[in-house]
């Protein structure tokens, strides 16, 4: 697992978006400690954070993103991308 602070270096995302990700539901983190509140986020989930840059910069408007998010589905993306 990846500490906020490490997980916002590899992904060049700051913690405070990663903290407004996770309010508004978007991305969460793999694990909350109940004790000290710190986010720590599983190496897998870089794969979504890059999907999120790369809709934001095709300009996707955040709910969209979320939509793409749950859908968990490569075939959807590829729709989308053609106009479908």
């Amino acid at each position: 697992m990846l500490t906020i602070g490490e997980f916002s270096r590899i992904s060049r995302v700051s913690t405070k978006t990663l903290r407004y990700y996770d309010q508004i539901g978007l991305l969460k983190p793999g694990y909350v400690s109940r004790k000290s509140g710190y986010r720590y986020y599983d190496v897998s989930q870089l794969r979504d954070m890059l999907l999120i840059a790369r809709l934001k910069q095709y300009q996707f408007s955040l709910p969209e993103i979320a939509v793409v998010l749950a859908k968990k589905d490569d075939r959807y993306l590829a729709g989308i991308k053609q106009g479908e």
